[in-house]
């Protein structure tokens, strides 16, 4: 197995990406391709099921087209965090996944705040998101699908566990429900018993193998083989900041996805209550706790993805460095306040002066984040960005002169999947054995001029955004 590939898969909010790494850590292959996503009324779900099939329609033709001559050596999984489906005793899905982002248990998500009170051990708050809104509502909604269930998978560890018969919750998964008490590592039966969550498999940490591949098409292509390990994965954006800290152990990492999340691990914390501040387990199962910054950074962004808005979002990204001046504080708190009013926000506006003061307001809000985590102890630095937002410098030389500090990027297209795969080599390779993981890194610095008047604008908005949080 020592000469097999590794492979590692990406389950995104947006995206499916599949990569294959080689023992030196060499990406050999990479795809990405949309979630297959059916629509239903109340929206769009995913089909486990069709997820199942399209990630073994990825791998076997990256397998096919790096020419590899033995089965992969092992698999690992990242993804979203909080959508999950109920299934049979044999593992069939009894419903759809409901997407994170998807808001149709936000009645749900407030009685449990209000029955269960602040459970802060959880480490973060309870809203539409939560897997445990979503439970709620499925007992309401879909009490059929809730009463037959077995077990509850999250749609990330599915294909796993589909393939080598074997249910498990990665750890930071578990995390992402807001039932699981991250300080104690176990599950708080209380808020299990308030929001009505079906049976729950064991919960593992990441790097942990939980079988090996026992059926699917996999096998029958020969990509995979009784000797292909499967190997737990986890919550994307922590899993894409562990490659990072294999570059850099003390990078603090600035995720830009659909979601912005931030990312530092930190030796001790105390349970407590901070809007902008989540806590989880560290990546790879490791000692302390994780502080995670989370802002919809894609959400705030949508209405100029509209052809009514009049401007290209990605072409307006797509330069080198951003387009005009820094926007006044007035359009910036505007654009603040529409972005944390999803009603606001889905109705279509936008001019290029729009744009970038959407954007501004979004990177303001990461500044008052990363204050968050840094006054938790955290030492994390320098940051790093990534995610699919990383890849346009326009945004990260925005970021940087908002932070008033450089921004690194990693040069990997596919860098959470690639977390993924390097999770997968650890469990077929030692780490006397193992090559030093290397890529390039390319530094962005602030615009001074920027910076400026951006530290001269963030107290306004800082102010402003707790008037708001108030609210």
């Amino acid at each position: 197995m020592m000469d097999s590939l590794v492979c590692g898969v990406d389950v995104g909010s947006t995206n499916v990406k599949v990569i294959l790494v080689d023992r030196s850590a060499n990406t050999v292959w990479t795809k990405s391709i949309p979630v297959p996503r059916i629509e239903q009324t109340g929206g769009i779900v995913t089909d486990a099921s069709a997820l199942v099939v399209t990630l073994e329609q990825l791998i076997i033709e990256g397998w096919h087209a790096t020419g590899a001559k033995n089965p992969l050596g092992a698999i690992a999984i990242t993804g979203v965090g909080e959508d999950g489906i109920p299934v049979s005793v044999d593992l069939k899905p009894l419903d759809f996944a409901i997407p994170w982002f998807d808001r149709r248990a936000e009645k749900q998500a407030a009685q449990i705040r209000e029955l269960a009170g602040g459970e802060i051990r959880s480490g973060l708050a309870i809203d539409f998101s939560r897997s445990a809104a979503k439970w709620r509502w499925l007992r309401e909604y879909h009490p059929e699908a809730m009463r037959n269930a077995r077990l509850w998978l999250a749609i990330t560890d599915y294909p796993a566990a589909w393939w080598c018969r074997t249910a498990f919750m990665s750890e930071t998964l578990a995390a992402r429900t807001g039932c699981y008490d991250v300080f104690g590592r176990k599950w708080l039966p209380a808020m299990l018993d308030t929001c009505g969550a079906p049976p729950l498999p064991r919960v593992v940490a990441a790097g942990e193998v939980v079988g090996v591949v026992e059926r699917g098409s996999l096998i029958d292509s020969g990509a995979a083989c009784g000797g292909t390990l499967i190997v737990a994965g986890g919550h994307d954006h922590p899993v894409a900041a562990s490659a990072v800290r294999r570059l850099n152990q003390h990078a603090l990492v600035d995720s830009l996805g659909t979601a912005n999340l931030m990312y530092d691990e930190i030796k001790n914390a105390e349970p407590r209550s901070d809007p902008y501040l989540a806590f989880s387990v560290p990546a790879l199962g490791n000692g302390g706790t994780a502080c995670l910054g989370v802002f919809e950074f894609s959400a705030a962004l949508e209405p100029f993805r509209t052809r009514d808005s009049g401007v290209a979002l990605r072409s307006f990204l797509a330069g080198g460095r951003l387009p005009g001046k820094p926007s006044p504080i007035t359009d910036t708190l505007e654009s603040l306040e529409r972005g944390l009013n999803p009603l606001i926000t889905s109705k279509p506006y936008g001019d290029a002066h729009q744009l970038r003061a959407a954007l501004e307001a979004g990177c303001l809000y990461a500044r008052r984040m990363l204050e968050a985590i840094r006054k938790t102890g955290s030492g994390g630095t320098p940051m790093y960005a990534v995610g699919g937002w990383a890849r346009s410098e326009a945004l990260l030389q925005l970021r940087a002169s908002v932070y008033g500090e450089p921004v690194s990027s990693v040069d990997e297209n596919e860098l959470t999947a690639l977390g993924a795969a390097l999770i997968a080599r650890d469990s077929i390779e030692s780490p006397v054995t193992q090559q030093v993981f290397q890529r390039d890194i390319r530094v962005i610095q602030p615009v001074a001029e920027w910076q400026e008047i951006y530290e001269r604008q963030y107290l306004d908005f800082r102010n402003r955004l707790e008037e708001l949080t108030e609210q």
